[in-house]
């Protein structure tokens, strides 16, 4: 049973639909009348499913929003057998079991934590670099703090239909080892979970591109056209950093003056580095090579997210960087800042 409230007036007279999020059909299992504000769904289960309450798209339209975040008046919950209370508003809630008591206490947590970012993103606006670069690194920590969240409560509840949830919704930004993890104990169920299919497709490719595994050579062209291989840079007797980037991305052009200073300081210490840009245009390709000060090899083949690198090495997100022994066997992937800089020296015996 079901027993819900919704917060706005205007709503009274109006349906709430219950979604099977499983089905990759409609999926509708009922509606229900809100009056009063409240509502009610009366029905058992013979197992639990993903299931979704909203509104037709004509009371409610969904918004976009952040990964882990429901639109407004839509929540996506586990609908099993118990006493269920919905609370539909511009957060809204499921709790009185243990898996959705447990997903809306992470829920809550998400949204603690990103409490600060609407007013960073309005300081974005400003014209000074110092500034936006300061608000990015915010940015960052608390997104990072929010993957921890994720990343935790995914270890900690293996095989739950959340789980197939929070991986869809953070898939570009957990790490292989979480999703390869949670993957390989998913039953059938979650497995089926619309987004989970295209997720395990991706974790095979990163498979072939794990750490510890040898590269996967590929060919492409650099800022005159001469074509390349990988493998003319990484394994061929030098300490490799092959960095995934391109000049439209914001993330990418904060991180390049540090990498630019990693240059300085080991290319001549068995370090290289070789840049592989997703970007779509030539102009401004080179244009961002030369503003940013990038004196290392570059290769694309200006495909966008088809770039072909990046697909074979699963790269869906940017910066994405790949750290490369000698011999061409991968050490560490999404190496950054003073992470990287500790790897570094403890690799060329930086003294």
């Amino acid at each position: 049973m079901i027993t819900g409230t919704v917060d706005r007036t205007d709503l009274n007279g109006k349906h709430v639909y219950l979604y099977n999020v499983g089905v990759h059909d409609s999926g509708l299992l009922g509606r229900a009348l809100v009056e009063k504000g409240k509502f009610t769904f009366k029905g058992r289960q013979q197992e639990a499913i993903l299931g979704m309450l909203r509104f037709d798209n004509n009371d409610v339209s969904l918004q976009s929003v952040n990964s882990g975040e429901d639109s407004p008046y839509t929540v996506t919950f586990i609908l099993e057998n118990g006493k269920l209370n919905a609370n539909l508003s511009e957060v809204s809630l499921v709790t009185g079991t243990t898996e959705n008591n447990a997903w809306s206490a992470l829920r809550n947590e998400i949204k603690s934590l990103r409490a600060g970012l609407e007013q960073l993103i309005e300081e974005m606006e400003s014209d000074d670099a110092e500034i936006i670069a300061e608000i990015g690194e915010k940015h960052d920590a608390v997104e990072n703090q929010v993957l921890e969240a994720v990343s935790t409560y995914i270890l900690n509840n293996p095989d739950k239909l959340s789980v197939a949830q929070l991986l869809t919704d953070f898939h570009y930004f957990l790490s292989e080892e979480t999703k390869g993890d949670a993957l390989s104990r998913a039953g059938e169920k979650f497995k089926a979970i619309p987004g989970i299919n295209d997720i395990i497709e991706h974790q095979e490719i990163l498979n072939k591109v794990a750490i510890g595994k040898k590269i996967t050579d590929f060919e492409m062209a650099d800022v005159n056209g001469t074509m390349h291989k990988l493998s003319e840079y990484a394994g061929n007797g030098k300490i490799t950093l092959i960095d995934f980037w391109a000049a439209w991305c914001p993330p990418c052009r904060r991180d390049m003056p540090h990498l630019v200073e990693v240059y300085k300081q080991f290319r001549d210490k068995d370090f290289e580095i070789v840049g592989i840009s997703l970007d779509n245009n030539k102009e401004a390709w080179e244009k961002g090579i030369t503003d940013l000060n990038i004196t290392w090899p570059q290769l694309s083949d200006l495909k966008y997210w088809q770039n072909e690198g990046a697909v074979l090495y699963g790269v869906n997100s940017i910066p994405h960087t790949v750290l490369v022994d000698k011999d061409g066997t991968i050490l560490a992937k999404n190496l950054r800042g003073n992470a990287l800089d500790a790897k570094l020296a403890e690799i060329l015996n930086e003294k």
